[in-house]
């Protein structure tokens, strides 16, 4: 059966046309989970008659705003964005955080505040690639996000970087791309792709914002790293750290504890930590248009036996957030 719509009464046309927008509406509610509806300004203008000897009108107008119900109102304060995967990560840069409120959104916890006297939140994002996207996209959605960085813990990749390390990624690679042939056996796939207007969606490697490695090279020069513990290091020695300004970190939801597959991925893409969040993190803020910058802080390493412990957390992070704190302190 065919039915020519052109032909139908137009009450006909329009029921059609509301019931597709009723369905438009509702899959776009439904995929984004929470409508984000600007606050409406509204004016009315009563006017009253009275008719005596002669005619008087009266005009009083009232300006007011409706706010629909479950709208979500951005913040439009400028902030610095800050994403941290765990919250034992996250307790040492709230040693130095200065806190307004905080509240769970769109599935995340944010808190608001200063670092350094600049505008700031933090969110709380869980372990892994998606969950460090879903994370930015609900901090963009909440906030108005001047730059925004990612720090944790990371495991080396080096011979040249150990417990208390601090990497500043100028490179972030997806390293779980692998084909395999056997569990011995496998092949990195170097995926890429371009739109014919040369916009990216997917990067072998994925820059950092050049002003904020800029901004990281300048606070580096002003922070000193504290020696690591012995007991923190295979070598059983204590160790100097270092900030290494032009990183590579890999990322991905693997957590790889085998010296000779970390040492292949090294030697074929010149990694020098691991992590499991700055990948899905870095292209949600490229799409976004945020600028972005990645810290790896070196917690263990399985090339010099140096252990993964709640102390290596604590060294690691305390390090990262030095750097960090400098360089909100010398942002514009």
């Amino acid at each position: 059966m065919v039915c020519n719509l052109a032909s139908a009464p137009r009450s006909s046309t329009l029921l059609v046309g509301l019931i597709i927008a009723i369905i438009i509406v509702g899959l776009g509610s439904f995929y984004a989970g929470t409508l984000v509806t600007a606050p409406t300004t509204v004016t009315s203008t009563m006017i009253r008659t009275e008719t005596t000897t002669s005619v008087i009108v009266t005009t009083h107008t009232t300006t007011y705003t409706v706010t629909p119900p479950n709208a979500i109102l951005r913040d439009q304060i400028p902030r610095i964005g800050i994403v941290v995967a765990m919250p034992n990560e996250a307790e040492y840069i709230f040693e130095v955080f200065h806190k307004d409120y905080s509240f769970e959104g769109m599935g995340y916890n944010f808190s608001v505040g200063t670092i350094a006297g600049k505008p700031v939140v933090i969110v709380l994002s869980g372990i892994g690639e998606e969950a460090a996207a879903g994370a930015v996209i609900a901090m963009n959605t909440l906030f108005t996000i001047k730059w925004a960085v990612n720090i944790g813990t990371a495991g080396s990749h080096s011979y040249e970087h150990d417990t208390g390390d601090v990497i500043v990624a100028a490179r972030i690679v997806p390293y779980g791309n692998r084909r395999y042939y056997s569990y011995d056996n496998w092949t990195y796939m170097r995926l890429g792709i371009t739109f014919p207007n040369n916009t990216r969606l997917r990067f072998l490697y994925l820059n950092s914002s050049k002003e904020l490695l800029d901004l990281a090279t300048i606070a580096a020069k002003e922070t000193t790293l504290p020696p690591t513990p012995a007991d923190l290091i295979g070598s059983g020695i204590t160790y100097y750290p270092k900030i290494y300004l032009n990183g590579t970190v890999a990322s991905a939801n693997i957590w790889t504890a085998n010296a000779t597959y970390i040492l292949r991925i090294h030697e074929e893409l010149g990694t020098d930590a691991e992590e499991m969040e700055a990948y899905g993190f870095g292209l949600t803020c490229y799409r976004l248009n945020i600028p972005f910058i990645k810290i790896a802080v070196i917690s263990d390493s399985e090339l010099t036996g140096s252990p993964w412990s709640p102390k290596s957390i604590e060294v690691s992070m305390r390090n990262g957030v030095r750097l960090l704190v400098k360089m909100i302190e010398l942002s514009k």
